[in-house]
């Protein structure tokens, strides 16, 4: 195939004519390659109307030609979609089959309407071609959607047991499963002067594909499905209700029908909306409580901590921090702290509960940690009055472990450490604040720190 390079320089050059669409210069058709790309965009050219779509077609056809390009393949369509035949339901007399029958497409007569998939161009399905295709319709399923406005392959509902193409109509008939779809099939029984049938086609092929009005000489049936037909293809078809009496519904009537239709649905999103929110506010209520118990949490450990540092144990106050964080938690107030633990919603006053709570837990240990600290400087005052000497005692197993840990040297006899090399060694060590705390506290006690 001969293929000229098509650069903006040559693009521009090219007159009018060597465009499938003069007016927008789009679908070039300079040489063969070009051509037949043209052919497989016309559809995706933006802004485009009908009417210059088919005149495109001509143009590229026509250039086809000039250029010897075989064209046999062009008359084949992908796919196409006619909507909205005519459907009658009868009742019938099986417990699981609720018959049904009616027009599936016109034959050897125009649609009135474009169907999806024709590029906007009315079409003709000839008899021949119906004919020809009726086996693919025998033992097709027929499916829905919930609001019959369109294909859902998932909910098959019924199936076609008979197909015969009658005068200037393709018409089925078959049977919906009633007992195993009874809403389903009781909507459709209340709608069926409004429902129609849909129908899927693939591998057709057309006469002139070029034509304003496609013949379709050969097609294959792929689907069908039962919708409402407010886009017929074939506006002249009306349905042929078996029932006694013809239903007349008002718009609102019919709004009403297809609110119950789809009232679980509506009712099962106001379960999840509901259930939402229940999640939304017990996360809400646990976020509030956890604000309320985190600085009281905050203020046990910090009273352990300085309480650790002089030696003495507060493992208590630890575990007591955590247990009213995890109750915090899972949405509940500490049951250590505040009336009941399942009770979500806290009181006006259960912070000040709390914090008193709290208070009265840990004021024996800060009253101990003050007996303890008056008593340091009571001996520190002692030794700078000259009235006690520096009392070096023996240092605990736990200090001397600690010790270990720094590299710093108890001094011989009674010399002292100058402050700063215990606070560098310190710094240096691979302690925690509070047994850094500690070890210089107990050092101090024993008199070994130059003040």
């Amino acid at each position: 195939m001969n293929v000229l390079k098509l650069d903006k320089k040559t693009r521009d050059a090219l007159g009018d004519d060597m465009f499938a669409f003069p007016r927008t210069r789009s679908c070039p058709l300079n040489d063969e390659r070009h051509t037949v790309l043209a052919w497989a965009q016309v559809e995706g050219v933006k802004d485009a109307t009908i009417s210059e779509r088919i005149e495109a077609r001509h143009r590229i056809m026509a250039r086809a030609k000039e250029l010897r390009i075989d064209t046999t393949d062009w008359n084949r369509v992908k796919s196409m979609q006619l909507e909205c035949m005519s459907l009658d339901i009868s009742a019938g007399d099986h417990p699981n089959k609720m018959p049904f029958s009616g027009v599936l497409t016109r034959v050897d007569e125009p649609s009135d309407a474009a169907p999806g998939g024709s590029g906007g161009r009315r079409i003709i399905v000839t008899a021949d071609a119906a004919r020809a295709a009726l086996p693919s319709l025998l033992g097709m399923a027929v499916n829905f959607t919930p609001s019959f406005d369109g294909h859902d392959t998932r909910n098959k509902i019924g199936i076609i047991t008979s197909a015969e193409v009658v005068g200037n109509a393709l018409r089925v008939s078959g049977f919906v499963y009633a007992s195993d779809f009874p809403e389903t099939a009781e909507l459709i029984q209340r709608l069926k002067n409004v429902l129609g049938f849909s129908f899927e086609a693939q591998r057709l092929v057309v006469e002139d594909p070029s034509a304003e009005v496609l013949r379709i000489t050969e097609l294959v049936f792929t689907g069908a499905a039962i919708l409402l037909k407010d886009k017929a293809a074939y506006n002249s078809t009306s349905l042929a209700a078996n029932a006694a009496g013809e239903l007349k519904m008002t718009k609102e009537e019919l709004l009403a029908i297809l609110a119950e239709a789809m009232k679980p649905l509506t009712d099962r999103l106001a379960v999840v909306e509901t259930q939402s929110k229940l999640v939304s506010d017990s996360v809400k209520a646990a976020a509030e409580i956890r604000a309320k118990v985190e600085p009281h949490a905050v203020a046990l450990e910090a009273a352990a901590t300085a309480m650790e540092a002089s030696g003495i144990k507060a493992d208590h106050l630890r575990k007591m921090a955590a247990d009213i964080r995890s109750e915090a938690a899972a949405g509940r107030m500490p049951a250590n702290l505040s009336a009941p633990a399942a009770t979500i919603v806290p009181a006006v006053s259960a912070s000040d509960d709390i914090k008193k709570q709290i208070d009265a837990a840990i004021k024996p240990l800060q009253d101990q940690l003050e007996a303890e600290k008056t008593k340091t400087k009571d001996l520190e005052a002692k030794v700078k009055a000259g009235g006690l000497g520096p009392e070096r005692k023996t240092l605990s197993p736990a200090i001397t472990a600690l010790l270990s840990k720094i590299d710093l040297k108890l001094p011989d006899g009674d010399g002292k450490l100058a402050a700063g090399a215990v606070d560098k060694a310190l710094s240096a060590a691979n302690l925690s604040i509070p047994q850094r705390l500690l070890l210089k506290t107990e050092l101090g006690r024993q008199g070994l720190i130059d003040a």
